[in-house]
C-alpha cells in the first residue's frame, strides 16, 4: 500500500503489476531484438530469441514485483491524523 496525498491507502493491484510487466517487456524486446541480431546476424533467429526471453522475463518480473510487496525494508508506517 502506499499513502496519496489525501491520506487515504492505495491498493496496487495484481492486473497493474501484471500490465507494468507487459509494457516494460515490450521495450526490453526491442532492445532483445537488436542486441541479438547485432551478435547473430539473423532476424529470424533474433526474433526467435527475443520471444522466449520475453515470455520468460514477463512471469520473473511480475513475480518479482508481487514479491518486493511482503518485503517491509524501505517502508514506513505513518498514522495520519485528519
Amino acid at each position: 500500500m502506499e499513502l496519496c496525498e489525501l491520506g487515504q491507502r492505495v491498493t496496487v493491484t495484481k492486473a497493474r503489476s501484471f500490465a507494468k510487466a507487459i509494457s516494460y517487456r515490450i521495450w526490453g524486446t526491442l532492445s532483445s531484438v537488436a542486441v541479438a541480431y547485432v551478435i547473430t546476424s539473423n532476424a529470424s533467429l533474433s526474433v526467435t530469441i527475443a520471444f522466449w526471453e520475453t515470455v520468460v522475463k514477463i512471469f520473473i518480473y511480475y513475480a518479482h514485483e508481487r514479491g518486493w510487496n511482503y518485503i517491509q525494508w524501505g517502508r514506513k508506517n505513518e498514522i495520519i491524523s485528519k
